[in-house]
């Protein structure tokens, strides 16, 4: 409801009836449709009001008499108050006076057809004898009242007060003239106390005259009577008569035209005063064409207002002709508000409409309860639309057996082939969902604010609020199931009956062709979704219907975590088949592929994704960083993620395929053990550091597991390491060893060198350092220390095998073992493991052969050293790790 009118101000303050009076003040409506009422001194003048606007009304005054309050009523504010007056009335008429309403004249006339009272004989003349020209100020009427409450200064009223009539006319008059007056008031008194002979002394002149006229008057008619007869008028009567007859015979046709003129005339002035009436109508016909149903309202109303009550049968069917019309344009105006979309104010333009033309039901109502349908409708139709696409693309492809159907790669169009940009169809579905959502939606919150606070023109039920509530609900509920069946289908409740009306959509894989995931169209449908969420914050819903969002929210958020880093996971591990083999020299490290730094890449960018989209909590959001069991879902599949790094690693240097036809199988195992060595000490401490930076909680035991993975990777490329190259070194010792059918036991001359196979296989030693410390010298120490075990134990095993051993032999054989360990005792200084263990690796093979015993062998023996030591002080120094 508005504010109610206040009437501060009129002007005239006073005045007859029919007076033009402009009434000013506060909140006399918005139109003049909202004038409903105008009282001035207790006398209805609402049909000549004429609004102005919200401050200025202009109307004619009643019938009312006397000082009254002036009431101005209205639709929006009732009926309003009024700090000022109007006066009104009723002021003698003379013959002079222009007016408006009929004077009757008959007692100005006298009974002589040429004899008229003079104007001066009508008007009422001062008792007192005084003029009153003079007395141009008026006493006040309103302090007369208060003076005399119940008389007046009118003579002849029975309430005349002689007061009154001094104030109000004599109010100026000096004493002196008060007290000729009296004496004036008093002769006349005495002169109508005298009588007939007072009469006739005082007109004595004209009665003797008269008589002189009657004694004339006799003699006239005496003669008359002589000259013709006792019945002097028989002859006038009959010319009368026969005068009469010729006057009536000639203007009998024109007193029947003139009758007949009347009778049209009145029948005209009829038509002309009810025209309003008799064209009401025609001017609804023409005014519903042209919509403007506001003067609709003003003309039907009117028209009701004046002729309600009429026993007139011809007012009787024009009006029952306009009723029709009204029913007719009331059915229109029902059918145009279950019209969508309609904007808010149309709405609330057609609601006053009905309003004002007395629908019976409730038009706000109505309109609220069919916006509710039509939001839950446009929402199935969009589901249905883009669900029969997807069967219809599935029913052109046909789904291959044995794989899961990646639905999400359906485009929006019928195309069985999607180009490769296009975007997927359940996402613009999404789109689609949330565009007609936030399009009707407000709508209908919109207009049920209006309709509880009054501002549909209706009476408010307080007791509808729960039943539009759960509108709200529902609406709300119905666009989160779509959503939830659409992408995160596992969180619905698949017992529930309504289960199907939200649609069964078909299962998608989490891999996309060219390794695109499913996770960026997540970031992109719940980006759409929290735009929804914040412009439904700005309406004001009740709760319950922003948890509905906000618990939808948190699940795509999780979903769309799990799906980003499952998806980061499998990229890492199909990392192989992009790896091209260029080796990168790190100065601290050695060289690597593109592998550590790709993985490292791609791991940042998902938990800076991830970290961006789903643990930054928007306005009224959960917090996922206080949720336990999202944590640990967390810390699981960023575990699964670095894992996947050291299964690529091994898958590809375990894998035949080759793109550089100089690239060996050890090459790309030893690169293995290079991408894993320094993905350990450098890319898990640097993830470890953005981690820590981005916010997230400890990662120390997921970066733990994956180095403990790594390590245990990178042992077993290491076996296939040492399988390729020790094997192979090992197989030619015993070959090489007995070349020419040597015998141990024979009499062997005096060569002061080491036999070949020794140089052999420090030469292959001095190979396989070479090729380690070309990828990664730090890797040098422990592979030449693995293969000088294999080395040293085949040797043991080859020794041992020998039955005897002469004298020379033991000295050749001794010598062999002992160029072989001072080789290999440069590799052993500098490998952590072999400096723990006190034991010498070719011990084993010094013990299968007899100990020297005489000076000359012993001698031998130290020149044969000295000589190995000079001859192979090259090969000596390439096994020298400083």
């Amino acid at each position: 409801m508005g504010l109610p009118p206040i009437v501060t101000g009129v002007s005239p303050k006073e005045g007859p009836p029919g007076t033009r009076v402009t009434i000013r003040g506060e909140n006399f409506g918005s139109g003049p449709d909202d004038i409903i009422g105008l009282i001035i001194c207790n006398s209805d003048c609402l049909l000549s009001a004429e609004w102005i606007s919200s401050n200025k009304i202009v109307a004619r005054s009643g019938p009312g008499k006397s000082k009254g309050d002036i009431v101005v009523i209205t639709k929006s504010g009732g009926k309003g108050s009024c700090t000022v007056q109007f006066r009104g009335y009723h002021e003698t008429i003379g013959p002079l006076k222009e007016s408006a309403v009929w004077v009757d004249e008959s007692h100005l006339t006298g009974l002589g057809r040429h004899r008229a009272l003079i104007p001066s004989t009508f008007q009422q003349d001062d008792p007192l004898g005084l003029s009153v020209e003079n007395a141009v100020k008026k006493y006040p009427e309103e302090e007369l009242q208060e003076l005399f409450p119940e008389s007046n200064g009118e003579l002849g009223s029975e309430h005349f007060s002689p007061s009154w009539f001094l104030l109000q006319h004599h109010h100026s008059t000096g004493f002196d003239d008060l007290k000729a007056g009296l004496s004036f008031l008093k002769r006349r008194v005495e002169a109508q106390k005298e009588g007939q002979i007072s009469f006739l002394k005082t007109h004595a002149g004209s009665v003797i005259e008269q008589m002189d006229t009657l004694l004339t008057l006799k003699k006239v008619v005496e003669e008359n009577k002589t000259k013709y007869g006792p019945d002097m008028t028989a002859s006038l009567e009959n010319s009368i008569l026969s005068a009469k007859i010729e006057a009536g015979r000639l203007f009998d046709d024109v007193l029947k035209r003139k009758e007949q003129a009347d009778g049209t005339r009145n029948a005209l002035g009829i038509l002309q005063r009810f025209r309003f009436l008799f064209h009401l109508p025609s001017t609804l016909d023409k005014n519903i064409q042209k919509a403007d149903y506001d003067l609709v309202i003003n003309d039907y109303a009117r028209a009701k207002a004046l002729f309600r009550n009429t026993e007139v049968q011809v007012f009787k069917r024009v009006l029952l002709e306009a009723e029709q019309r009204i029913l007719n344009l009331r059915e229109v105006l029902q059918e145009k508000l279950q019209q969508y979309p309609t904007s808010l104010e149309e709405q609330k333009k057609i609601i006053r409409n009905l309003t004002n033309l007395e629908c019976p039901n409730d038009p706000a109502w109505l309109c609220i309860a069919g916006q509710y349908k039509h939001c839950s409708q446009i929402l199935f139709q969009c589901k249905d639309k883009y669900l029969g696409l997807e069967q219809e693309e599935i029913g052109k492809s046909g789904p291959s057996k044995g794989k899961r159907s990646n639905n999400l790669l359906l485009p929006s169009s019928s195309s069985v082939e999607p180009p490769p940009n296009s975007t997927p169809g359940r996402v613009t579905f999404i789109e689609e969902l949330n565009d007609r959502f936030m399009s009707v939606f407000p709508e209908l919150w919109r207009l049920g604010q209006a309709y509880f606070a009054g501002e549909l023109f209706v009476r408010t039920d307080a007791l509808k609020k729960d039943e539009f509530k759960k509108m709200v609900l529902d609406v709300v509920t119905i666009f989160s199931q779509l959503i939830r069946a659409a992408l995160v289908p596992h969180t619905l409740d698949r017992q529930s009956p309504h289960r199907a009306q939200f649609g069964i959509w078909q299962p998608f894989s989490g891999i996309f062709s060219d390794h695109e995931g499913i996770g960026s169209w997540f970031v992109l449908c719940l980006r759409t979704v929290r735009t929804c969420y914040a412009e439904l914050l700005t309406l004001d819903l009740p709760t319950e219907a922003i948890d509905v969002i906000r618990d939808l929210l948190h699940d795509l958020r999780v979903h769309c975590m799990r799906s980003l880093l499952m998806q980061a996971a499998e990229n890492v591990t199909h990392l192989a088949s992009q790896e091209n083999w260029k080796l990168e020299f790190i100065e601290s490290h050695g060289s690597i592929t593109q592998l550590p730094h790709v993985f490292e890449t791609q791991v940042i960018e998902c938990l800076q994704l991830v970290k961006e989209t789903v643990f930054q909590s928007e306005q009224r959001e959960t917090n996922l960083m206080e949720n336990a069991s999202v944590l640990s879902d967390l810390n699981l599949l960023v575990q699964k993620l670095l894992f996947s790094f050291a299964r690529s690693t091994e898958r590809l240097a375990s894998s035949d395929q080759n793109h550089m036809e100089d690239l060996t199988r050890e090459m790309k195992l030893l690169l293995g053990l290079s991408n894993c060595q320094y993905t350990m000490l450098h890319i898990l401490p640097r993830l470890k550091e953005h981690w820590n930076k981005l916010g997230y909680p400890d990662l120390s035991a997921a970066i733990q597991a994956a180095k403990e993975l790594l390590a245990k990777t990178e042992q077993r490329l290491m076996e296939a390491y040492l399988e390729e190259k020790v094997e192979p070194l090992i197989g030619i010792v015993e070959p090489s060893m007995y070349a020419g059918r040597f015998d141990w036991n024979k009499n062997l001359p005096i060569t002061n060198d080491i036999r070949p196979y020794c140089k052999e296989i420090i030469m292959n030693m001095i190979a396989v350092h070479a090729e380690v410390a070309q990828v990664s010298p730090s890797l040098v120490s422990r592979i030449l220390e693995r293969v000088v075990r294999e080395v040293a134990a085949e040797l043991g095993r080859l020794f041992s095998c020998v039955n005897k051993f002469s004298e020379s032999g033991a000295l050749q054989a001794s010598a062999d073992v002992a160029a072989l360990s001072r080789a290999c005792l440069r590799v052993r200084k500098h490998s952590n493991e072999m400096r723990s263990e006190p034991v010498n690796p070719f011990s084993e093979a010094a013990d299968m052969i007899p100990p020297l015993t005489t000076e000359d062998s012993i001698e031998s023996h130290n020149r044969i050293l000295m000589n190995f030591e000079k001859r192979m002080k090259f090969q000596l120094f390439c096994l020298d790790l400083k």
